[in-house]
């Protein structure tokens, strides 16, 4: 089978290169700047959906109408891709964006719990990772505050709470708070928090949480870290104004673990081509 992966981060070149541990024939498009990768062709986009039998896209494979390639000049409308794919497969991180232009059957990894699983560990893992580098107190003993007890928000939780943190989790639903009292985290509603008695705050909500008013009632020293997409759960424009330090740590896995990453596409991409899960 003759797969190509195009365009996204690193992640996609590390999910190549699984594809092609495989044993599958592999290309790549969309990276400027690479000139080998062992046995995978290094192609332009155009010739590598011409090449392929099935087509690998990032994940979120859209950006602004262009196909999502940060490692290229080069910008792809993604309506002139999709033609050029024509009814060939493809995979991606999101299809939604897809489907009013493809002819051919779309397949949405990120929807598999299999990816929702691994990302949001590589996701916790990533947000962690910036603690420990940028923070510049020490994250034992230090009162965290982490919005939302989704997949992200119950794995960061739990593993700020084993490096000793004093971790308190906010969530909407009386069920999600229950959830992080029983495994020993106190919890409030939104309303109730008290925005000024955390040194860090880490958000995991894709929606406005965090909005001009829990800005202003946060401290000055505050380490802010946003870890929903786009346009994320913080009054960013209001931290800015204050001075704040924050940091909006999109697509975390392809930036602190690529390698990982990389696999957990390929085995959900491999997951439905087994038939495991229908195409969509």
């Amino acid at each position: 089978m003759k797969i190509a992966v195009i365009g996204g981060d690193k992640r996609m070149l590390f999910a190549a290169r699984a594809f092609a541990d495989d044993g599958h024939e592999v290309a790549v498009a969309g990276f400027d700047d690479l000139t080998s990768l062992c046995e995978i062709r290094i192609l332009s986009v155009a010739d590598a959906v011409r090449w392929a039998d099935i087509i690998i896209l990032p994940v979120r494979p859209v950006k602004d109408g262009f196909l999502n390639a940060p490692f290229t000049k080069t910008e792809f409308p993604i309506t002139d891709l999709l033609d050029r794919v024509g009814e060939k497969p493809i995979f991606a991180g999101g299809i939604e964006p897809l489907k009013p232009y493809a002819k051919g059957k779309l397949c949405d990894y990120a929807a598999l719990e299999y990816f929702s699983l691994y990302n949001a560990e590589l996701t916790a893992e990533g947000a962690l990772s910036i603690l420990l580098s940028d923070y510049e107190d020490s994250v034992f003993g230090t009162k965290i505050l982490v919005t939302g007890y989704g997949r992200i928000g119950k794995l960061l939780s739990a593993q700020l709470h084993c490096l000793g943190a004093e971790v308190t989790v906010a969530a909407r639903k009386a069920l999600d708070r229950e959830r992080a009292e029983l495994s020993g985290l106190p919890a409030v509603d939104y309303p109730d928090i008290d925005h000024s008695a955390y040194p860090v705050i880490i958000n995991t909500v894709p929606a406005l949480v965090l909005d001009r008013k829990a800005v202003d009632r946060m401290r000055e020293d505050v380490f802010l870290i946003d870890l929903a997409s786009a346009p994320g759960g913080v009054d960013f424009a209001r931290a800015r104004e204050r001075g704040l330090s924050v940091i909006h740590a999109l697509s975390l896995p392809g930036k602190t673990a690529p390698y990982a990453a990389g696999r957990v596409i390929k085995n959900a991409v491999m997951n439905i081509l087994s038939k495991e899960i229908p195409l969509i």
